[in-house]
């Protein structure tokens, strides 16, 4: 039978961390707005998380200790109410699968680097079975690719009898690959390991040329 524990914070943080850089760090980590954390050291204690799974119970865990803080995992007991007072638990971004809305598809993989590293890329907001501990802000890598004349003949001419333009389709790829390379070095001269919530968009910035831009938000996870 798994075991599943309410997750507690007392107010209690790391001997010798500063108070007012753990509370800042813990606002980074839980994403949550100033007035959450100063609530939970005057509230508490506070149940941050109920009846969650071993696994989602230790991201909380390292996740409280690398901010400077230090919360209790306790087997959960069955009881009405959540522990706040107010109704709902305090989510980390990324702390358990089940939190993801139904229906989502998730592309998340991990991508080799020029220089012989690794980066995490995925469309979602968190990584599935990771803890997201430390936030960069927002990356991006773009390219500007100009219609090629031999392309556009060959495109003109399947405009006669229908089907795909594989010209096209591959100045895209080509212009896709480039645009997250160039986001990912840009993730890496930050010192992050992962990039959430990764988007393309275009748009036409010359007459025959046009602008394919990649961007996400740089962050560190761990397991």
């Amino acid at each position: 039978m798994a075991h599943h524990y309410d997750v507690i914070f007392e107010g209690e943080t790391v001997p010798g961390k500063d108070l007012a850089s753990v509370k800042e760090r813990l606002k980074e980590v839980l994403k949550v707005e100033t007035a959450v954390i100063e609530r939970l050291f005057a509230e508490n204690p506070v149940i941050i998380r109920r009846d969650v799974n071993t696994e989602t119970a230790e991201n909380f865990r390292k996740a409280f200790e690398y901010a400077g803080a230090i919360c209790t995992l306790k087997p959960m007991i069955p009881q009405s109410g959540n522990g706040n007072g107010n109704g709902e638990d305090i989510k980390v971004s990324g702390s358990d699968k089940h939190d993801r809305p139904t229906g989502t598809p998730v592309s998340s993989r991990t991508i080799k680097t020029a220089n012989g590293g690794e980066m995490i890329v995925t469309n979602i907001e968190s990584v599935p079975g990771k803890m997201i501990v430390e936030h960069f802000g927002l990356v991006s890598g773009s390219t500007i690719r100009a219609k090629h004349v031999g392309r556009d003949i060959m495109a003109g001419l399947k405009n006669l009898v229908g089907g795909e333009l594989k010209g096209y389709t591959q100045l895209l790829q080509e212009s896709r690959r480039q645009a997250m390379d160039r986001m990912i070095e840009e993730a890496q001269q930050l010192g992050a390991n992962a990039i959430i919530n990764v988007r393309f968009s275009t748009s036409s910035v010359a007459q025959g040329a046009a602008e394919l831009y990649a961007y996400g938000t740089a962050v560190n996870v761990v397991d």
